[in-house]
């Protein structure tokens, strides 16, 4: 997963981008979602007291909050880093964008949460609230509130969102 990260962030002349503060985090959550997988409590447990704190740090001066239960697949690229907050229960899938000021979080209850698809490019300031599903392959428009399903190949524009279908190129 890692690696597929890393690949996602080079530059097109193939350069890795190390100021892209937006790597170290996302480097961070799948550490310490892997040490949340380990099963022998001591070593657990000293895994996260040298990763959790290096993770919250990053937290701080990134402004990028991805808890360790969000479920993320691979290849997530994120533009343009800060104010970026997900719920502990989202659901991510694999090559995926995320960019400045996005929210994806719950309405009402605690696992009211978005479930989002593969492919699928979030604007800045987007907002996704409440149990909606986000189909693959679709756009999110910068600023959408978005607070219902958007199915497959569609985007979502608008506050509140407008579900249209994608222009054939």
């Amino acid at each position: 997963m890692i690696k597929q990260d890393y690949q996602r962030y080079k530059e097109p002349d193939n350069r890795f981008k190390w100021e892209e503060i937006s790597f170290y985090v996302i480097l961070l959550y799948r550490i310490c979602r892997w040490i949340r997988g380990i099963r022998f409590m001591p070593l657990r447990l000293l895994l996260n007291l040298i990763f959790v704190p290096q993770y919250i740090f990053w937290v701080h001066v990134s402004g990028i909050q991805i808890p360790r239960g969000a479920q993320i697949g691979v290849v997530l690229r994120i533009y343009h880093f800060g104010c970026i907050v997900l719920n502990p229960l989202t659901v991510i899938g694999e090559n995926c964008t995320l960019r400045h000021g996005v929210t994806i979080g719950n309405r009402q209850a605690l696992d009211d949460v978005p479930v989002i698809g593969n492919g699928v490019d979030i604007g800045a300031g987007a907002k996704l609230l409440g149990r909606i599903t986000i189909g693959n392959n679709v756009s999110i428009g910068a600023n959408a509130v978005v607070l219902c399903d958007v199915p497959d190949n569609h985007m979502a524009v608008g506050v509140p969102a407008r579900i249209l279908p994608k222009k054939e190129s």
